[in-house]
């Protein structure tokens, strides 16, 4: 049927309300929509070549509007997408290269309670798998910085791993001294060492006088060898045991 022409030569513009119901539209939280009611009025513009169906393309204005505002928001956060949505759709325009002009619109957006509660229960899953990923990098991150510290500092690695297993220090000392015992036995070319691995077990059994004695005692066969350095050096240590032992104070170093 066609429209009757106004006085100015156009047809007289049609006019209508939007669809109200059934425009599900997309949010942030994955596998969820928002249902969607829609009010709002259209008109046509003056134009030689209408539109077949301006109610139709005034509907997919606002919903191609309305897409990417509501899809930036997580569904719990209905309230903010709807006011966010309704502030973009509060004034009129003119459709772009279409003769139709959207006169307002206003959009209420509602969630089903079982959605609201998965979608509560997503977010929730969500946050505690980002704070573990957080703790993974951090843990390893620790561990990275960590290993370059052993790798340039080889002595820390042995203080890293007893304060991590106090109980076995002992153990541990034990492994060293036995490690070390080891070597010196395979290397008979260095025969001072194996005396000095001779003489620390040889003491380790003396008593604290008889430690003082003997260090005295190498004192005087050091001066012998016109090596009074090494004898003075040796004489304060020995009275440094005799101050240990309790007979009084050690001296002090010249």
């Amino acid at each position: 049927m066609r429209r009757r022409a106004n006085p100015a030569g156009w047809p007289t513009p049609r006019t209508g309300p939007l669809t109200p119901a059934g425009h599900p539209l997309p949010s942030s939280t994955p596998g969820y929509r928002f249902d969607a009611h829609l009010e709002g009025r259209w008109e046509e513009t003056p134009s030689a070549r209408p539109h077949h169906n301006p109610g139709q393309a005034a509907l997919h204005h606002v919903l191609t509007l309305a897409r990417p505002v509501t899809g930036a928001y997580p569904l719990t956060d209905v309230l903010a997408a709807q006011a966010h949505l309704n502030t973009v759709l509060g004034t009129a325009h003119d459709l772009a290269d279409t003769p139709v002009r959207l006169l307002w619109a206003d959009v209420r957006l509602t969630v089903s309670e079982p959605d609201r509660a998965a979608a509560t229960a997503l977010q929730r899953r969500q946050y505690e798998e980002a704070l573990h990923a957080q703790a993974q990098r951090q843990r390893l991150q620790a561990a990275r910085e960590l290993h370059e510290q052993l790798v340039t500092t080889p002595t820390l690695a042995l203080a890293y791993w007893l304060t991590q297993h106090p109980d076995s220090a002992k153990d541990s000392i034990h492994t060293l001294e036995e490690l070390t015992r080891q070597i010196t036995a395979y290397a008979p070319d260095n025969a001072w060492v194996q005396v000095a691995h001779v003489l620390q077990s040889f003491v380790h059994d003396l008593a604290a006088d008889q430690r003082e004695n003997l260090v005295r005692s190498l004192a005087q066969i050091v001066l012998r060898y016109d090596q009074p350095d090494l004898a003075q050096q040796l004489q304060h240590t020995a009275a440094g045991l005799a101050s240990t032992n309790g007979q009084g104070p050690a001296p002090r170093a010249p």
